[in-house]
């Protein structure tokens, strides 16, 4: 993964000091797990599309007391550090639901976050997920006859987060199609080609979900409908044939990036920048304003990655850019002996960001 990040930016990825310096048992039961970004819709696929990438949130947590929240990396400033915390009530709504008595409330949880918050690269969702995992790690130590399946993972994580296209590819890696059957989420995996590659484009301003969804039309014309069904179908084709160039020229989506698009300052000039480059295409990652230009080699993703500062910074607006591969991998947790680090350089990733010239 190569990274860039703008100057004059120095608030990422500092380090909180907060945590206790208390020193636990060396066999207190440890957990370690780490959840990819992940880009949901890929442009036509609203609501139902995702793939996993390569920049992950890494959250630990350790079996004693008292109860406590570190974070450090991205959203540092940001997120809470109690029990509102978005990994914890994950891990709470698990435990919450499991008649098992025994498992432990109190744990110190480190989360050493790469992802941006509030930037479509499915931050809430990496929270959501790594949290379920930890919970259902708890049980498998303390009640394993009360450990969940994925199957019921994915279910609370799609009812948690409220559609499946981010959660999907955050639990179980590579890209995949998914449809929500009642309350069951429904997956199927797409194939993803292996000359695919992404830069990530993060500008400097947070776009809430929220505010992405509430400038979407109630209404759309069929023909826009009936556009967008044979761009999804294409976008299938391309991948389960790994003919990419089947997304050059015309590939797009009229559901929501047109309506989205507005509220992120030079994306149309961005976009552009982009493909004359050599991207195939962009999209939107989630509801953005994280634009993602899909590639076909690392040198030219790079490329992108520089044009694509240059275009946004004529709008007086910096950016990170992420040159990331997709994430093929199921998320697991890993068990770990001995206790938590009490320092950490830095969150997953940041070692490798530069400051962009």
């Amino acid at each position: 993964m190569n990274v860039q990040s703008p100057a004059g930016m120095s608030t990422r990825d500092l380090p909180d000091t907060s945590a206790s310096s208390a020193q636990a048992p060396a066999d207190a039961p440890r957990f370690r797990v780490r959840v990819p970004a992940t880009s949901a819709n890929l442009g036509p696929g609203f609501d139902c599309m995702g793939l996993a990438l390569g920049l992950c949130n890494e959250m630990e947590l350790e079996v004693r007391g008292p109860f406590s929240v570190h974070v450090e990396g991205e959203g540092a400033t940001l997120l809470p550090r109690d029990r509102t915390n978005a990994v914890v009530q994950a891990i709470d709504r698990v435990l919450d639901l499991t008649p098992a008595a025994d498992v432990p409330r109190d744990w110190r949880l480190r989360l050493s976050n790469g992802i941006p918050v509030a930037a479509g690269l499915g931050s809430s969702a990496s929270a959501i997920v790594g949290g379920l995992l930890l919970a259902n790690a708890l049980l498998a130590r303390y009640a394993p006859e009360h450990e969940w399946s994925r199957q019921q993972l994915l279910d609370l994580a799609v009812e948690m987060e409220g559609h499946p296209d981010n959660v999907t590819p955050a639990l179980l890696g590579g890209a995949w199609l998914s449809v929500v059957d009642g309350r069951q989420a429904r997956s199927f995996a797409l194939p993803i080609p292996e000359a695919l590659v992404f830069t990530a484009a993060v500008p400097n301003f947070p776009l809430r979900t929220e505010d992405a969804r509430r400038v979407l039309p109630t209404a759309i014309p069929r023909e826009d409908a009936v556009w967008n069904t044979a761009q999804a179908a294409r976008l299938t084709l391309a991948l389960s044939t790994g003919q990419l160039e089947l997304l050059k020229g015309g590939f797009g989506d009229r559901l929501h990036e047109p309506y989205r698009r507005r509220l992120i300052p030079g994306c149309e000039e961005v976009r552009q920048a982009a493909i004359r480059a050599g991207a195939i295409t962009t999209t939107l990652s989630g509801a953005g304003p994280t634009l993602l230009a899909w590639c076909d080699s690392e040198g030219t993703a790079s490329q992108v990655a520089d044009e694509m500062t240059l275009v946004w910074r004529e709008f007086n607006i910096e950016c990170y850019t992420y040159v990331l591969q997709p994430r093929r991998l199921e998320t697991r947790v890993e068990v770990l002996a001995g206790p938590v680090p009490e320092t950490r350089s830095a969150a997953p990733g940041a070692a490798e960001k530069g400051v962009s010239k």
